[in-house]
Order: structure tokens, then sequence, then C-alpha cells
């Protein structure tokens, strides 16, 4: 085959490249490849010329009989034309050497032009609904093909019947790879489908996610049904005791008509065997591919719109409040953005915090696809840990700070002092509040030592109230008492 290949007469492709006689070149063979479409498979030299005398002209400017004999002459000699003579209708010398000449379109020149007027055509959608169409001409031709091995098996060995099943072996040899293909291009087409530069509305993808899903739903218990049918059939097939003999005799007529290798027949069989054999793997290799593509395709289009109809909350937002801001004042307006931008810029401290002690939040956490595992969009910072020493001294530290606190703003000076009487003003001061007496009450040990000050038992019927322009703080009229600790 690799010698037969290399021998190929390439003569039949230079009309493509040759220059400026190639538009009147291809102008011709496709009026002969439409002729012969319309299974006019011969037309006269004259007819053809009175078909393609304008249209050449529009693109050469010009065109004589003399340059459509000199292009005839020119395809005939590369083997894209063939040329004969219809002796009935001969009646002078010039008939015999031209007009009545009968032009026809080679073989390997009319699947060159076929393939070239396919490229014209809008990129066919790859769908496994054609799939299973083909699937299902392959279970009729197992039907035709399984009658022809019994009337075989009974004695009727005619080279018509072993002619038609060499024919049915290689078509359904043909419509796997055709089957294949279209798995194959319905995931490419999945794969590529976002990356296009087309844009799409909402309600587009909306409908496409809908299709998708549908499809999605009935595609494997479809496919595997038909596939198992056609697994078992094959098996039943292989069991019988005349096929051996059978694809002998249909190697020995492929043998004798050239058209193939010995044997070529029973690896074509077993190759169909194999292809639909779920231990293979070959065909779930493809299914796997396509459901993958596809469930990547919709979670893709989910998380698109979502990012579209976000944005586009946003953007009637913005709209809404610019229109806002026109017809406000501009002390209103002022004092709008800057409320917006204060809930950003200042941050939540905790009761012990500041802001260059906060780690940064991480990021949102994303999930793979893989094994369903969550990663982290990027590596968490850790905070440093800190030894048993430094840890001690931070506390003495903290302790130190309340300690102050209570002396200055509670007792002021004195031995005790009730805590209505106290100088809060800021939250800040709530906090530390609230922190030294949960310290002093509910903690007992080496911390409490360190305090000098005790919380005593509340005054009766009494409250500390406490406020600012920015909270309330209410608690307990304790008493509190200034100690010698530490």
């Amino acid at each position: 085959m690799t010698e037969a290949f290399l021998n190929l007469d390439l003569n039949c492709f230079r009309f493509l490249t040759a220059g400026e006689r190639q538009k009147p070149y291809m102008l011709i063979l496709a009026c002969l490849y439409h002729e012969r479409l319309e299974h006019q498979s011969q037309i006269f030299h004259d007819a053809l010329f009175s078909k393609l005398a304008e249209p050449v002209e529009k693109v050469t400017g010009f065109y004589t009989d003399a340059q459509f004999r000199s292009d005839i002459d020119q395809l005939v000699e590369w083997g894209n034309i063939t040329r004969k003579v219809e002796g009935r209708r001969v009646r002078s010398l010039s008939d015999n050497s031209l007009r009545r000449n009968l032009l026809t379109i080679s073989e390997q020149t009319f699947q060159l032009m076929r393939f070239l007027f396919q490229q014209l055509k809008p990129r066919q959608t790859k769908t496994v609904a054609r799939g299973f169409m083909l699937l299902q001409d392959l279970r009729t031709m197992l039907d035709q093909f399984e009658v022809i091995l019994e009337a075989f098996f009974s004695g009727d060995r005619s080279q018509e019947k072993i002619q038609r099943a060499c024919h049915l072996i290689d078509i359904m040899d043909t419509k796997v790879e055709d089957t294949v293909s279209e798995l194959t291009g319905l995931a490419d087409q999945l794969h590529s489908f976002l990356e296009a530069n087309d844009e799409f509305h909402a309600d587009d993808y909306d409908r496409l996610i809908f299709q998708l899903e549908a499809y999605n739903q009935g595609y494997l218990s479809l496919l595997i049904q038909e596939v198992d049918r056609l697994f078992l059939r094959l098996s039943d097939i292989e069991r019988h005791p005349c096929l051996d003999e059978f694809l002998t005799d249909i190697d020995g007529f492929m043998e004798q008509n050239s058209s193939s290798g010995k044997g070529d027949v029973g690896r074509k069989f077993n190759s169909l065997l194999i292809f639909f054999n779920p231990e293979s793997g070959k065909l779930d290799f493809y299914n796997q591919r396509v459901q993958r593509e596809l469930g990547e395709s919709i979670r893709r289009i989910r998380n698109y719109l979502k990012i579209k109809r976000d944005r586009s909350l946003r953007i009637q937002e913005i709209r809404a409040r610019s229109i806002e801001l026109l017809h406000v004042d501009d002390e209103v307006a002022t004092a709008w953005v800057q409320n917006l931008y204060s809930s950003v810029a200042v941050p939540s401290l905790d009761s012990d915090a500041t802001p260059e002690d906060r780690q940064p939040a991480p990021l949102p956490r994303k999930r793979s696809d893989r094994n369903n595992q969550a990663r982290a969009a990027r590596p968490i910072e850790v905070a440093k840990k800190l030894t048993v020493e430094q840890n001690r001294e931070l506390e003495k530290r903290k302790i130190e700070q309340i300690n102050q606190f209570f002396a200055e703003k509670v007792l002021k000076g004195r031995a005790n002092a009730p805590l209505h009487q106290a100088e809060l003003i800021t939250t800040a001061d709530f906090k530390t509040l609230l922190h030294g007496i949960k310290l002093a009450k509910f903690k007992k040990g080496r911390i409490t030592d360190l305090l000098k000050f005790s919380v005593g038992q509340n005054v009766e019927a009494g409250k500390a109230n406490f406020s600012n322009d920015e909270s309330e703080f209410a608690c307990p009229d304790h008493h509190i008492r200034k100690t010698d600790n530490g």
C-alpha cells in the first residue's frame, strides 16, 4: 500500500496551481462536476462551451473558442477530463476533431472537486444523534450479513453474495470510523465552544445549557444499549461454525480483484468486534472524553452567566446611584461617596488587634474537578508561632495596660470607687473595661496575681451606663478596689 501511495499520479492536482489559468480550469471542472451530480456524466464540447463562455468572461474579461479548446486539451493531458468521439453523430471532419467530442470528468478529479466544494459549506455541527444513526445503519448491515452467512452455510455460495458480503464489511468498517469521527468532533467542538469570539446573549446560553443537560441525561443510556446489542450480535456471528470459511472465500474474491491484501476482511471483522467489546475500552475512551468535555462546558457556561449577571447588577446599581447624584447637592453627594468607601477602608478590629497585627484574609478556596478536592487559591500565610517566654511576656504587657487603664479611668488615684464614676469615652475603653472585668472575676491563677485591682459585688439596684456617638455600654455597677498584687 505504501508503494502504491508513493506512485500516485499527482498531475490531476496541477490545475490548482496553474497561475492565471487556474480560475478558468476550476470553472470548467466545476461545471462538469455539477453535470455529474445531475446524472449527466458526459457532455458535448460545444454544449460545455456555451455554458462556460459567460462565467469565464466575467473572470478573465474575454473567452474565445480557441482558448476553451486549449484549456480542454491541457485538462485532458493532466488527466482531469477524459475525451472521446461519439461516432454516430459525426457528420464532418470538424465534428470528428472537435464538436462531437464527449467530455467526462475523471473519477479522481470528481472526488477532489467534491472535497473542495465541501470546504465551502458551513462547518457541519457534530451531533451524536448522527452517530446513533450510523450505529443503526451498522445494525441493518449486520442483518444483511447474517442472512448471507446463513445462505453460505446452507450451500448458496454465489459470487454475487460473496461480493455483497465484502461490500457490507467495508461499509461497516467505514461506519465505525464515521462514528468515532462524530464522537471526536463533538468533543472538540465542546472543548473549543467558549474559546470562540462570537457574542452570545444570556438567553442563548440558558437554552444551550438546557439542551446540553437534556442530551447528557439520555446520551449514555441510549449509546450503551445500542453498543451492547451490536457486541452481542457480533459475538454470535463470531461463534458461527462457517464464519472462517466464509471470510476466507471473501478474501479470495478480493485478492482476485486486487482490492486488498490477503486476510484483510478477517482483520476488519475482528476490529469491529474489539471496538464494541466493553473490555477493550476503545469506545469507552471516546465516551468518557465527550462526557468530560460536556460537563466542563456546562460548568464554564454557568460560571460565565453568573459573572455576567453579577456584572450587570453592579452596572445597574452604579447607573442608579449616578442618576441620584445628579439630582442632589454637592455636600450630600460628597458625603455619600465618603460613606461608600469608608466601610471598605475601616477594618473591624478584635479586642486586642490593630490593623498592622491582622493577617490578610486568604482568597476563597477553589473546587477542583479532580476527586472533588478543594485547594487554596494561593498559599495561605501562617502566623509565626511564639515561644513560651514570648507568650508570657505578651500577657504581662496586656495586663500592665489593663492595670494602667483601671488606675487612670476608674480609680483615679483612689483606693476604691464605684464603676459608674469611671470616665469611659471611646468604644476601645468599653472593650478594655469588659476584658479587665472578665480577667478579675473569671480567671484564676498566675494571670490574676498580676492584676492590681479587684472587682467586688454589685451595688444594689445600680447600673453603670456609658455612651458615645458610636455606641452604648451598660453593665452592673461593680465596686472596684485597688490591690497590692504584683
